[in-house]
């Protein structure tokens, strides 16, 4: 009886024993399966100095020597009356010469703006007005004064690269995905400090912040709906790079005095232009003048200046 109960004993110790490693086969199987894939992580981007990144954008500006466009603008504020709705037409070439046309809808004209460098003029037909100045001084001008300099913002962007000069302050550093540069200028008053945020992948334009002396945003402007206008062939190797430009842009006073939506309808990158592009409305050549060269050259105005206030009288 002994003996039989021994191996009664042993024959459970064996069951036991194989049930014991089964089941542990099977958790060690079945944990086996669980155990998830390491997570694929995205590619660092390629880390940029300040310096780097300026240059890539003044190259990539150097694309466009010269640039034609038609757009509507749709602007509100406090400094406007309503929601005003009009047609523009613009006119560029490198490095600081832009004209900015805008009309009602009923085709009559608004202004004509000429900027050369840091000055402007400006014609206003349905006022009888001419006006010279500084383009920083255009802030300061009631009524239309503010729009036209958002509007130059917005419309010129990023269209000859970060325009950054030797003496600027630069910062450069990562946030919300995107890179942020810095452009602090050394002297007050000589230019604006800027706040520019890119797409890490594209390195476009994604948002400009004009800064206060003080650090706050006065104004921004965000760019949108990048689409290809056409193509160059690069300096380098001589690949042939795609020219791309936003489509919407979006640009607030952070004063709430202007809001502009400006919707592109065409860009043509690298026109050929002429001194006629350049006139007044009647076609007539620019004060007088007869060249590009001598446009560019231009320092003043033949027009006294005005001081009257600028104001916006759209249908």
């Amino acid at each position: 009886m002994q003996c039989l109960a021994k191996m009664k004993r042993t024959q459970n110790a064996i069951r036991a024993s194989a049930v014991l490693g089964l089941a542990a086969w099977f958790i060690f199987s079945a944990g086996c399966a669980r155990v998830p894939r390491p997570p694929s992580v995205a590619p660092v981007p390629a880390v940029l100095s300040a310096e780097e990144l300026v240059a890539r954008l003044q190259e990539r500006g150097a694309a466009i020597q010269t640039l034609k466009a038609q757009f509507s603008i749709e602007a509100t504020g406090k400094d406007i009356k309503g929601t005003q709705r009009m047609e523009a037409a613009m006119i560029y070439q490198r490095p600081n010469l832009v004209r900015l046309r805008t009309f009602a809808r009923i085709g009559l004209p608004i202004f004509d703006l000429i900027l050369i460098n840091d000055r402007y003029q400006i014609k206003i037909p349905m006022q009888g007005k001419f006006l010279t100045g500084r383009v920083a001084d255009l802030d300061h001008q009631a009524g239309l004064g503010p729009s036209v300099l958002l509007g130059l913002q917005a419309t010129l962007g990023n269209l000859s690269g970060t325009t950054v000069l030797a003496t600027d302050h630069l910062t450069l550093y990562e946030a919300e995905g995107l890179y942020v540069l810095e452009v602090i200028p050394s002297e007050e008053g000589v230019a604006v400090a800027r706040r520019l945020w890119f797409d890490q992948g594209t390195l476009e334009l994604v948002r400009e912040e004009l800064l206060g002396s003080s650090g706050q945003t006065q104004a921004t402007v965000m760019f949108e709906d990048y689409r290809p206008v056409g193509s160059t062939t690069a300096s380098a190797g001589g690949q042939t790079v795609a020219i791309v430009r936003p489509y919407l842009v979006r640009a607030e006073d952070a004063n709430g005095r202007a809001k502009l939506v400006l919707t592109f309808r065409e860009i043509v990158p690298n026109p050929s232009l002429s001194p006629q592009d350049w006139g007044t409305p009647e076609n007539e050549p620019l004060a007088g003048l007869s060249s590009m060269s001598s446009l560019a050259g231009m320092v003043s105005f033949s027009k006294p200046f005005s001081s009257g206030t600028l104001s916006m009288e759209t249908d």
